[in-house]
């Protein structure tokens, strides 16, 4: 399943593009944002994306509704399915390895997008939130 929506994910980016870094103010700390978190290996992203992420960097890009309608349906409703506020998605972002000026900067990007993913790498491992 995790693969299958690398899989999607890849190919939406290619055909929406990846987006710049965006620069947003914080957010209201009683919001919370659905998101879904996923592990994967280097090896099943590299081979989904056909794109190189050097350990210790992270890319982010944002979906139109056409994608989101597409990739939604694919989300699980599980254990990797959260309801986070800004800083809880930013303690996560911390967690895998992002600095903390990063980690504010990526959280309030995904939360002011209506759809979205990060995708950082650590070794072998891709650690990915979409919203």
């Amino acid at each position: 399943m995790k693969k299958l929506l690398i899989i999607l994910c890849a190919a939406l980016c290619l055909a929406i593009g990846l987006t710049g870094c965006s620069n947003a103010a914080g957010g209201d700390s009683d919001e919370t944002y659905i998101v879904w978190t996923s592990v994967d290996s280097y090896t099943d992203f590299q081979s989904a994306f056909n794109t190189t992420l050097n350990d210790g960097m992270y890319m982010h890009a944002e979906f139109n509704s056409e994608g989101w309608s597409q990739i939604s349906p694919l989300l699980p409703n599980d254990e990797d399915k959260h309801d986070w506020s800004q800083d809880k998605i930013r303690t996560w972002l911390i967690g895998r390895g992002f600095g903390n000026s990063e980690a504010t900067q990526e959280s309030a990007w995904i939360t002011t997008i209506n759809h979205g993913f990060i995708s950082s790498r650590t070794g072998n491992t891709v650690y990915t939130i979409i919203k």
